[in-house]
């Protein structure tokens, strides 16, 4: 399966930026509700950075995961000159400064380390499987859990999208059973006098609702569902999950 290689990834940055952007605010309410003001936010499927660098701007630190090596270029890219790496042992930093830092690394396998929250939108978790979610689930030492998953049934099964933009264009063909979606995504980008082809096939695993919450209230998590980030409705068949731990 493809991992959104060089063209895709500034395809995706360049045209589809636009569900980061909307539904950041919607999801800076969702931790500040849940009583998470600072401190780190880890952000799995960060893309090309820019839920971090809205994060960032509000004041968190925030550490982002891709497995793309594509996209985590493009997400240090955005956010240059954009707070700091962590101070080395003993070197202090100012109050209030935040860091951000990006490195390559699906999120079934992604070194977390205890944190404020977790967040991955758009998807990020059908890219894995229900087991690799349930890892990440057990293992996640935080308050807050945020994501959004595709569900069961959320696709028709065929479905056909062309987008251009300035110096790119994507067809995008969709085939679904009501489990499993596969994405056959055929770009198309101008590079000087010549136009490149490239063509990524993607997997995703489409979770049923109810085994999802059953899966987060047994790790000690209450369950929120929702249908957006705030003001940022997803498609139908999508759905936002926060978890939540302690009071």
């Amino acid at each position: 399966m493809s991992e959104y290689g060089p063209d895709l990834a500034y395809i995706h940055h360049a045209g589809f930026s636009e569900f980061a952007e909307s539904a950041a605010p919607g999801l800076l309410e969702i931790l500040w509700k849940h009583g998470v003001r600072d401190g780190l936010v880890v952000e799995l499927g960060c893309g090309s950075g820019i839920l971090a660098r809205e994060l960032t701007r509000a004041g968190f630190d925030v550490l982002g995961f891709d497995a793309s090596p594509a996209m985590i270029a493009l997400a240090r890219e955005t956010n240059v000159g954009r707070g700091f790496s962590p101070p080395a042992p003993g070197e202090g930093r100012a109050e209030a400064t935040p860091y951000i830092r990006f490195e390559v690394g699906r999120f079934e396998e992604a070194e977390i380390p205890p944190c404020n929250a977790i967040v991955a939108m758009g998807e990020v978790l059908n890219y894995g499987t229900f087991d690799g979610v349930r890892r990440l689930v057990a293992n996640a030492r935080t308050k807050l859990l945020v994501f959004d998953i595709a569900e069961r049934g959320a696709y028709p099964p065929y479905d056909e999208r062309r987008v251009d933009g300035d110096d790119w264009s994507v067809i995008a063909v969709k085939e679904s059973d009501g489990v499993l979606l596969t994405r056959r995504i055929l770009t198309f980008r101008a590079k000087g006098e010549t136009m490149r082809r490239t063509e990524e096939v993607h997997q995703l695993k489409l979770y049923d609702r109810n085994a999802m919450k059953a899966l987060l209230r047994e790790h000690g998590f209450r369950v929120h569902v929702r249908r957006s980030y705030g003001t940022r409705r997803l498609p139908k068949g999508h759905a936002v999950f926060i978890g939540v731990r302690g009071r």
